[in-house]
């Protein structure tokens, strides 16, 4: 016995020298790496501003907690977690019975941290990171995006410039006691790299505004949901981009996947009239037509391939400006057919359609526009028309946005600079432009026409009064979902706009989807909502855009009343007009005016112009037709055939003409038309 316990200490005695000696060097190394531990330092992802500094999406401090499995009490710590983290009682049960690292909470404030504290639970550890922060709510939602629980961008404005806004972690070396305690030294250590700030373009007030309209609109018509854009057509920054319903990007998790989505570029809808832009800025850069040539409208009906196309009110003869200002879709069918598929699908490309814009956010799409070699016969008279063509609402905008301009495609503008540490820029964006679609020229005849379809055609619920304002009604058959064909009784209602109309400011698109009370037309749904966004916008007090539309209006010059010039000679009509402080501007040939753009009893702005259109001097000798009985349009058209100058009166059919039938006429004979109704 004694020699084995010798032997033991023996043993000892050598195990003590060995490892006092010997391996010192191993041992001291081991200890090194179990009390060091490297920390990491999160770094604070950067802020989301507007364009006026309003802070949309921020970093506060939260507080994390773990702990390792098989937990103490698994069933009270998952009992009272599930309270206030993100995973149900169940989840967290099972996981705090199995083995490993457990997350229980991420994120949390102050004050759940503070119970958290309180119950002071075995095994549970603290850990502080940053937590992310949309003070607006549900303002921007779908253009703010969110991140995960790790401050990963993923969606919107958090994904696309994730990589400006993420920053760079750091880390610390830590050195532990033998009973768990940190001890005091110098360690290497890396400071975390705050992210960088992104400024959009986004004005809050703005799109605040137009989420509320929206909504009213939506709620109104019991429409299946809204989108809306406001921009600036000079540069193409965009001041407002929203879809209703929305969602809180502070708790995405509550709210269907389809409301996160930013449907402005993301969703594709067949505009209908509103697209008539495209063949209405093709028929007068090519010249195929001009304003105040006739088109005849078929009296509502017109066939093509087999195929009835209507017009929503029957007409006869329509100047081609009275094609756009009334949406005739036969006088634009009948436009289009003499420009032909490939130069329809040309501008069409031209102006933007069939590919992405270009805005820096994810999920762009191209909308959909068939090459002419996968038309039938009909596409091209539907695609005039706003049919067999799909686009996004940002598309629509940003070609009207051209024509606004001058001609000028510009790329859609998201984010003013970034800025670094110590409010350092890191990188300003400048407005774009992508090519010019259309000459100045024919953009101000654009113009013209748009100014038209709201002071006379099916507009006229976007007016304001005191602002000339331009735009375009759109209604369009809803495509069945899944099928082929369109569904019953479905519509997409929409309306864009700008104003003024002589220097555009603000550009608003405008588009409900379904609406199903309060009548489906593009006038009468989405325009009053153009309207109101804009009164509303025009009336923020110290807003810069609102002061310079209200500058602007306080150089607006008078309005005067256009007066009947129709049968005078041409240089008589053109001293009445200068009598009054309009100007003229003659086109064709003959001895008086035939008619007059605008029609007498218009008002336009002093100092505007009006166009006279000339005619008669033809006939020389026989006698007038006996036009009682037609149309005051139809009469019309047969005199101007035979180069009569008309003035009428009245509306209706003709119950009474001077000269009479039979009467002889020679050159610069006018005829007088009384109509009633």
């Amino acid at each position: 016995m004694t020699l084995l316990l010798g032997a033991c200490w023996t043993g000892l005695a050598v195990r003590l020298v060995q490892v006092q000696l010997g391996g010192n060097k191993a041992y001291a190394s081991r200890l090194e790496r179990q009390s060091k531990l490297r920390l990491e330092l999160p770094a604070r992802r950067g802020n989301i501003l507007d364009r006026k500094g309003h802070i949309l999406g921020l970093d506060l401090e939260g507080f994390s907690y773990y702990t390792f499995a098989p937990a103490e009490d698994p069933d009270r710590t998952a009992r009272l977690f599930s309270k206030v983290g993100d995973f149900p009682y169940s989840v967290l049960l099972s996981k705090l019975r199995s083995k490993g690292f457990v997350w229980l909470a991420r994120g949390l404030g102050e004050k759940e941290a503070m119970a958290v504290r309180r119950w002071g639970l075995p095994g549970v550890r603290e850990y502080k990171e940053f937590r992310r922060v949309y003070p607006m709510g549900k303002v921007a939602g779908q253009v703010l995006g969110y991140t995960d629980v790790d401050g990963k961008g993923i969606e919107g404005a958090e994904l696309a410039f994730d990589g400006y806004l993420r920053g760079r972690p750091g880390w610390a070396l830590r050195r532990r006691d033998g009973r768990g305690g940190w001890i005091p030294e110098d360690l290497p250590m890396r400071p975390p790299r705050d992210g960088a700030d992104v400024v959009l373009t986004l004005d809050v007030e703005v799109q605040a505004i137009l989420e509320e309209e929206l909504k009213a609109a939506v709620e109104r018509h019991r429409a299946r949901s809204g989108m809306g854009i406001v921009m600036v057509p000079r540069t193409g920054e965009v001041l407002a981009l929203a879809s209703v319903p929305g969602f809180d990007p502070n708790r995405p998790g509550d709210y269907p996947m389809w409301t996160r989505k930013n449907r402005v570029i993301t969703d594709i809808y067949e505009p209908g009239s509103t697209f008539k832009i495209v063949t209405a800025a093709a028929a007068l850069e090519e010249k195929v037509i001009s304003p105040e040539d006739s088109v005849f409208c078929e009296e509502g009906a017109f066939m093509v391939s087999g195929r009835r196309f209507r017009d929503a009110h029957p007409y006869g003869w329509l100047t081609f400006r009275e094609v756009v200002e009334l949406s005739s879709n036969i006088g634009t069918i009948k436009v289009a057919e003499r420009l032909g598929k490939d130069v329809i699908y040309r501008y069409a490309r031209t102006f933007g359609f069939g590919a992405e814009t270009g805005i820096d956010l994810p999920g762009e799409v191209k909308g959909i526009l068939r090459p002419p070699s996968a038309w039938s016969g009909r596409s091209l008279a539907s695609i005039a028309v706003g049919q067999e063509v799909s686009v996004t609402a940002i598309q629509m905008a940003c070609a009207y946005a051209a024509v606004a301009n001058g001609g000028m495609l510009m790329r859609p503008q998201i984010v003013l600079e970034v800025k670094g540490a110590g409010g350092k820029v890191l990188k300003m964006m400048k407005p774009e432009p992508v090519r010019r679609v259309v000459s100045e020229e024919t953009a101000r005849k654009l113009v013209e026409f748009l100014e038209g379809v709201v002071e006379r055609g099916t507009g006229r619920e976007a007016r304001i009064p005191g602002v000339r304002v331009a735009g375009k009604t759109g209604t369009a058959q809803r495509p069945l979902e899944g099928g082929v064909g369109y569904a019953p009784g479905e519509f997409v209602a929409s309306f864009v706009g700008f104003l003024p109309a002589e220097d555009p400011e603000l550009l608003c698109l405008v588009v409900v989807d379904t609406p199903r009370e309060g009548g489906h037309y593009g006038g009468q749904v989405a325009a009053p909502v153009f309207r109101r966004v804009v009164e509303r916008v025009l009336s923020l007090p110290g807003h810069p855009f609102s002061e310079r539309v209200q500058e602007m209006l306080k150089r607006t010059p008078e309005m005067v009343r256009v007066p009947d010039v129709t049968g005078l000679p041409p240089d008589e009509a053109l001293q009445v007009l200068s009598g009054i402080g309009v100007r003229g501007e003659v086109q064709g040939t003959g001895g008086v005016v035939m008619r007059q753009h605008p029609k007498p009893g218009c008002e336009v702005p002093e100092g505007g112009r009006v166009v006279l259109t000339l005619g008669g001097g033809r006939m020389s000798g026989g006698k007038l037709p006996d036009l009682k009985g037609l149309t005051l349009r139809e009469a019309m058209r047969r005199l101007e055939a035979l180069g009569v100058g008309v003035r009428m009166y009245g509306s209706g059919r003709v119950v009474r003409q001077s000269p009479a039938a039979g009467s002889e006429v020679g050159e610069g004979t006018v005829c007088i038309l009384e109509g009633r109704r």
